[in-house]
């Protein structure tokens, strides 16, 4: 949990984009949140942490064929467990 965190401010430092595109590629990869009592994806704290900048942000399950409107894409793969 806290690298999930550290990777979201990262990310979210580093990106100075108005439009993001989240790509959730494996939406059965879910992890156990004990701060929202319930389980979130692979993208769930980065699209969270990115709105909260006042960036726009888009996410889907397919990768769009078009990609021009957005200034960044993130491309959750999957998360880390021990």
């Amino acid at each position: 949990m806290k690298m999930m965190l550290v990777l979201a401010a990262i990310a979210a430092a580093s990106v100075a984009a108005s439009n993001v595109y989240i790509f959730n590629y494996d939406q059965g990869d879910l992890i156990w949140d004990p701060v929202l009592g319930d389980s979130v994806d692979t993208g769930y704290w980065i699209e969270e942490l990115l709105i909260a900048s006042g960036d726009n942000v888009d996410s889907g399950t397919s990768l769009p064929t078009d990609l021009s409107s957005y200034d960044t894409v993130f491309m959750m793969m999957a998360i880390y467990t021990c």
